[in-house]
């Protein structure tokens, strides 16, 4: 099972100025390939604080709350529908299994997907210029 990352790791890589997408692409990538063998009450926990962990933006950017975030279209407050819906079925997995059922993981993984795409996307984009389709 894949090794999640932790708010400590993910600091002392970003004192070592590594690049703040690629940490968290890297972030998601790590849910994603955790969430191929994920089916425990237990996998959908660490999933859920995984996916809670701030990113390296945040340590920049959330004193001014968020003010100049590049990822504030993916997790800006009002904004953050892609973040907020995956953060959501992580939960209803959770909730599914503690009633006794296991949910299908195939909207979940297209979520994560989907919000990794558009990581990918916000870090190939040139300063200041928003792709027409985000």
């Amino acid at each position: 099972m894949e090794h999640l990352m932790t708010i400590s790791e993910i600091r002392a890589r970003y004192k070592k100025k590594e690049d703040p997408f690629d940490l968290t692409i890297e972030k998601w990538v790590r849910i994603r390939h955790f969430l191929d063998t994920a089916s425990t009450l237990s996998n959908f926990e660490e999933l859920s604080q995984a996916a809670n962990i701030a990113v390296p933006f945040c340590f920049e950017y959330q004193i001014e709350d968020c003010l100049g975030c590049p990822l504030v279209k993916i997790c800006g407050r009002g904004k953050g529908e892609k973040l907020l819906k995956v953060m959501r079925l992580i939960q209803i997995h959770v909730l599914a299994i503690l009633a006794g059922n296991m949910l299908p993981k195939e909207p979940l993984t297209s979520e994560v997907d989907g919000l990794l795409m558009e990581l990918k996307v916000l870090k190939a984009k040139p300063e200041g210029k928003d792709p027409p389709y985000l």
